[in-house]
């Protein structure tokens, strides 16, 4: 879901929507557009959840709700504290705040419970695409560059690769004296690491696969998606030394 809010972001700045010399506009759509995509991140969330057969559907949804919101606003709280301490202009005021609170209290906390309810109330049971056997197959034993923290390594860095570049400007735009206006350049870098991210995440598969390890679903996750973030939030502290020192 965070893929398809991001696209839909960023073709809005294409077209011109926003005006980039005014970030508040964008700012607050991603806040309206997340809130109310908040129904169909609970519905796929609990659809999967059901169709892995488990039973706290309740407690699937507050993970749900928390995994993201819970750093994204640790994080808010202590940049809007520095910029309060620093009397920035960039500092949000307690009404706004507020207003935020409200907005996920009420909307998305709402929407999320409402995705997962029509779950419940329409599931049915999951239908395997073939036939299955009780008793896993053996794994052989594989050398240790087919095992999981080395190809998380291999197939994060490449797609972290894609688009370290254009970090330094979005980064020059956060705790910079410039204003982010190549929303084009965006756009593309942020499809590329699409592209990149599917296709490290099939051929990791694919070589799993064709060593006989059939637990591929966790390791497609981790592979595709987990260790190209840590790249990039190991890069973030690096990126911000370097323009306080500027």
């Amino acid at each position: 879901m965070k893929k398809f809010r991001t696209i839909f972001i960023l073709l809005m700045a294409l077209v011109g929507v926003f005006y980039p010399y005014k970030r508040g506009a964008l700012y607050t759509a991603l806040l309206v557009i997340y809130a109310l995509t908040f129904g169909v991140a609970g519905y796929t969330s609990t659809s999967f959840y059901c169709q892995l057969e488990g039973t706290n559907w309740v407690k699937n949804l507050v993970w749900t709700g928390c995994l993201f919101c819970v750093p994204l606003a640790l994080t808010f709280c202590f940049l809007n504290s520095v910029a309060v301490s620093y009397s920035s202009t960039a500092a949000l005021p307690f009404g706004t705040i507020m207003l935020i609170v409200l907005m996920w209290t009420l909307v998305t906390s709402t929407l999320l419970v409402l995705g997962g309810i029509a779950v419940k109330n329409s599931s049915t049971g999951f239908q395997f695409p073939c036939r299955t056997t009780k008793n896993p197959r053996e794994i052989p034993v594989l050398p240790w560059y087919h095992s999981t923290i080395p190809q998380m390594v291999m197939t994060g860095f490449l797609p972290f690769n894609a688009i370290y570049i254009e970090f330094y400007y979005i980064f020059e735009s956060v705790w910079g004296q410039k204003i982010y206006t190549i929303y084009r350049i965006l756009f593309i870098v942020f499809i590329l690491l699409l592209i990149v991210t599917a296709i490290v995440t099939v051929a990791s598969t694919y070589f799993q696969l064709a060593t006989e390890d059939h637990k591929w679903w966790w390791r497609s996750f981790l592979c595709g998606g987990l260790f190209k973030n840590i790249f990039t939030y190991m890069s973030c502290p690096l990126e911000v030394v370097h323009f306080w020192r500027i």
